[in-house]
């Protein structure tokens, strides 16, 4: 049974730095991740999350193109286009974000958690005095 795609959004800069896939149903998760601000209802809308990572490409994409119920799971279709050889190094973390009718099913492949960054850098002591 196919699932309507209510909303689509893709972009070339996620700041995601890995490749990742995630059902997100409610603000609270959906805050934990640096995406753009897509409208969504969490009350009859969830959204589905797929991001590249770091590529070295900007003409890297990925969108999510259907979206079906498969038994007792939901399944995602995505689609990588990648670039031609020899196109210049530009880096890029392309994503896609599907808004979909809510649906407490378990979707494959996705995680209902984002990961959890560890901060590569340590803030600096305040300067003496302070």
């Amino acid at each position: 049974m196919e699932m309507a795609i209510l909303n689509h959004v893709t972009g070339t800069h996620s700041h995601e730095t890995r490749a990742m896939q995630i059902v997100v149903r409610d603000m609270a998760t959906l805050a934990q991740m640096p995406l753009v601000d897509v409208p969504v209802n969490f009350a009859t809308e969830m959204l589905l999350v797929v991001t590249l990572g770091r590529v070295n490409s900007d003409q890297f994409s990925v969108s999510i193109d259907r979206v079906f119920r498969d038994g007792n799971q939901l399944r995602v279709a995505t689609t990588i286009r990648r670039p031609p050889p020899g196109v210049p190094m530009v880096m890029a973390s392309p994503f896609c974000i599907a808004v979909v009718p809510r649906c407490d099913l378990n979707v494959a492949g996705f995680s209902a958690e984002p990961p959890i960054r560890v901060r590569s850098w340590q803030q600096s002591p305040p300067p003496e005095g302070f």
